[in-house]
């Protein structure tokens, strides 16, 4: 009896043993895994909120148009017997651009010549018998009136043999020659086609809830494809007062001023036209915020855990946009790494340099201000 209570002891002292180790061991593991959770970090990037000028643009496109261009055409028919010209050659308003064989055209010339010489001699003897009274009033005006018809006969002809000789109604470049010398030309017909490139237009088509927002003289941001790294200025000259029914749009005229002829008629041209800007205000790259159901948020680092922060955006220009909120200038935003994130998660910053990624949205929009003046 007493053997059995031995062993039973011992049995009991070794469960309870097993047990008190278990235990330790489940102790020991949940420490080392919640100590191993506590010290784990979510890797980020990082950028800092700076202060800029950011602006709210349109972007659309257009073809550059002349604002004064210009066919050449003849009014009389005959031999081109010389072209003065070539394509991309400029002229001035006036210029000689080609002769049309003249001899017929001086040969009316002269008859109507003399036929206004014989009416003239005859309108004199007739007001010296008039003055005898030897002929009648109406032999008279008939006279006068044959003299009128002989005066604009002549007149006609000295146009025709003007128009022989070709000439510039614009200052500009030639940019289509229609004829060559020796071509038989007819009537109004086309011969060259005149660009005056030092003042072009763009033509925009906006949609109807933009009409407030258009202003005369505002400002618009031209780039082109020929031009790299170039922006060009313009400025709004024309606003129609009509909407088009079909389309839901209106006609915005843009007035370039291309005095260095740096632009040709014909370019596409990638507009951003400036409704607003905005100084001085708090801007955070783009791919920082995340909106989900119209609400935006973003991470800001502070003592290496993220601090989730809701935010309202405003302008947004090329990866630039403004927020505003419960922020400030130099606090570190997360710009990459962010959707991983949950307030309070600890973090480990992987960028050296946490103003590289700020620096350089900055730099991309310091570079399209400076471009566009």
């Amino acid at each position: 009896m007493k053997t059995i209570n031995t062993k039973t002891a011992l049995l009991i002292s070794l469960f309870t043993f097993n047990a008190i180790f278990l235990a330790s061991c489940s102790e020991t593991t949940a420490t080392v895994a919640t100590e191993t959770e506590k010290e784990f970090a979510i890797p980020v990037s990082v950028a800092s909120i700076e202060r800029n000028n950011i602006s709210s643009n349109f972007h659309t496109t257009a073809t550059l148009e002349s604002r004064t261009e210009a066919d050449i055409i003849t009014r009389v028919t005959g031999i081109i017997e010389q072209l003065s010209v070539e394509e991309g050659d400029y002229v001035y308003k006036g210029q000689v651009l080609a002769e049309i064989d003249p001899r017929r055209y001086q040969l009316a010339l002269d008859k109507a010549d003399a036929e206004l010489a014989g009416i003239n001699q005859e309108l004199q003897r007739l007001s010296l018998m008039a003055k005898k009274k030897l002929v009648s009033a109406q032999a008279s005006d008939k006279l006068k009136f044959q003299h009128q018809a002989a005066v604009a006969a002549r007149k006609l002809a000295a146009l025709d043999l003007q128009d022989s000789q070709v000439v510039a109604p614009i200052s500009g470049f030639i940019s289509h020659r229609y004829v060559k010398a020796g071509y038989f030309t007819q009537g109004y017909q086309k011969l060259f086609h005149i660009v005056d490139a030092t003042n072009l237009q763009a033509v925009v088509y906006l949609p109807e809830h933009q009409l407030s927002n258009v202003k005369l003289d505002q400002q618009a941001n031209l780039s082109f494809s020929a031009r790299q790294n170039q922006i060009y200025q313009a400025k709004v000259r024309s606003i129609s007062p009509v909407i088009d029914p079909n389309s839901g749009t209106f006609k915005v005229i843009l007035s370039i001023d291309n005095n260095e002829q740096e632009l040709k008629p014909g370019m596409f041209a990638q507009i951003a036209l400036t409704f607003a800007t905005h100084h001085n205000t708090l801007t955070i790259p783009s791919d920082a915020i995340i909106t989900l159901d119209n609400n935006s948020k973003i991470y800001l680092v502070r003592d290496n855990k993220a601090v989730e922060v809701q935010v309202n955006k405003g302008f947004i220009e090329e990866q630039l946009t403004e927020i505003t909120g419960d922020i400030k200038a130099g606090d570190l935003v997360v710009v990459n790494g962010q959707h991983n994130l949950k307030a309070d998660a600890r973090v480990e910053v992987l960028n050296g340099d946490p103003s590289t990624k700020a620096d350089s949205a900055l730099k991309t929009n310091e570079t399209a201000i400076v471009k566009a003046h």
